[in-house]
Parts: C-alpha cells; structure tokens; sequence
C-alpha cells in the first residue's frame, strides 16, 4: 500500500510542474497597429489674442475694428506602430491629421474699409511615443503615454474686402512647422487574441513658431506690431511699416494646448 501511494505521487509530480509552461504565452506580440479617430478643443491664447488685433491699415490714427469668430474645435485620425520594449512598457510612433474648424474674422476701419477672410486650418504630426500599460480588471487594461515629435500646418485664407466702390479678392496659402508634445491615457478592452479596442483622452501642446507662404499673389507672413494690430505683408513692407512707425514686429505664432477624446483599434502581430 505504501509503495504503490508512492508511485501515484511521483506520476503526479510532472503534471504540477507543466501547469506554468501551459501560461506563458499570454503576451507573445511584438508589433501593434492601429488606428484612431477622435476629436477635440484648442485653448484660447495668444493666437486668437492676436487675430483681435487684425487691421487693414497699420496707421493708429485710423481707427479699427475687429470681431474673430472661432469655435477652436478639432477632429483628428491617427495610426500608430509600437512594439514591446519591456514587460510593462511599449514604443512607437504616431501619425497623424488634425482639421481645425473653419474660423473668421471681419475687420471695419474709419477709412471706411471693410475686411471679411475666412480661415481653414489643418495639420500633420509625426510623434515618438512611450506607453507604460497594466491590468484594471478582467474586462479592462490601462495605459498612459508620452510623447513628443514635429507638427507641420496649413493655413488657407479666403475673403474679400471692399470700400464701397472697389472690390478686392483676399486669398492666402501659409505654411508653419514646430514641435507638438502629447500627453495621454486610455483603457484597452479585448476582443480576442489580436485585437482590442481603446478609447481614451489626450492633452497636447503644439507649438509653430510662425506661418510662411503667399498671400493676394505675394510672398507674406502675417505680422504682429507693438501696439497690436496684426496684418499680413511682405519682408519689405514690413521693413517700410517698422522704419515709419518706429514699431518693433515679430511674425505671428501659435502656441496652444489641445484636449480631447478618441477611439480606436488596434491589432497584433
């Protein structure tokens, strides 16, 4: 009786040690696409602070006044690669549009001279990111990410302006680069194996030093003065409106933050 309990524990014994080689292969992936769609808000700032300051005419003895219209809502898409750097933490990158809402601006000077230009926006990023991940429950994974990388945006102008008896057609293409940090977190629901859905929220921080192309036909930035009227001009006019209103001007610039919500898939390799 005793050898034979003796038997049964030892053909007993293997089976306890292969329980953990049968669970090893939960987190075998090493790529992870995905793509994303999600939308959001850009903060007041200095960018909108600015474009109040808009005018026609740059002489402050002519008076000027202007009204911004701007919603600074936004809708995005996204694809992400990322692999495995570690148990616990994953590093990609990002890929992504931005499309801004369509915003506006009217401007009235005592000349009289009436302005209306109406503004479309969109940019592209490209960020380096890294995901640190964990499990919330049975349902539910977690994760937060960082990551910084290049923003390069688009700004089309259309409008007009008028003094009543003239008509002029208003039409400008300016392109700004810079950097954009990102900052997010979401929770990871599985589907199966491979794919998983996300939903989340993001924090971003772009900054464009400034916006560079044509404008009515002519190489132009747009231009911020001393005293605050913004306008667009040339590199000579410029020169010509700092030389006879002894004003410093700088060119006008974007620095904002962005938050919102996104959703989206991902697979594994």
């Amino acid at each position: 009786m005793i050898s034979l309990g003796a038997e049964e524990n030892a053909s007993t014994t293997p089976k306890l040690k292969e329980m953990p080689e049968n669970r090893a292969s939960e987190t075998q992936d090493t790529w992870e696409f995905g793509g994303r769609f999600g939308f959001g808000m850009r903060g007041p700032n200095r960018f909108d602070q600015n474009l109040n300051g808009f005018s026609s005419n740059l002489n402050p003895l002519v008076a000027s006044q202007t009204q911004l219209e701007n919603t600074r809502g936004s809708i995005q898409g996204e694809v992400l690669a990322r692999t495995r750097l570690s148990e616990g933490f994953k590093i990609g990158i990002i890929g992504g549009y931005r499309y801004y809402d369509p915003f506006h601006l009217t401007n009235l000077t005592s000349e009289p001279f009436y302005t209306r230009l109406n503004f479309e926006m969109e940019s592209f990023y490209v960020l380096g990111m890294v995901w640190q991940e964990g499990r919330l429950n049975r349902y539910f994974r977690w994760e937060t990410g960082l990551g910084l990388g290049i923003a390069r945006a688009l700004w089309v102008t259309k409008g007009y302006a008028t003094d009543g008896k003239s008509y002029y057609q208003q039409e400008g293409n300016l392109k700004g680069s810079g950097l954009e940090f990102r900052l997010e977190g979401s929770l990871i629901h599985p589907i199966n194996e491979r794919v998983s859905l996300s939903f989340g929220t993001y924090l971003s921080w772009i900054n464009i030093t400034s916006f560079d192309g044509s404008f009515n036909g002519d190489t132009a930035s747009f231009y911020v003065r001393q005293d605050g009227r913004v306008s667009p001009l040339t590199e000579s006019a410029n020169q010509d409106n700092i030389l006879l209103s002894n004003q410093y001007s700088r060119k006008l610039d974007m620095q904002s933050a962005y938050g919102g919500l996104f959703f989206g898939v991902n697979y594994k390799l």
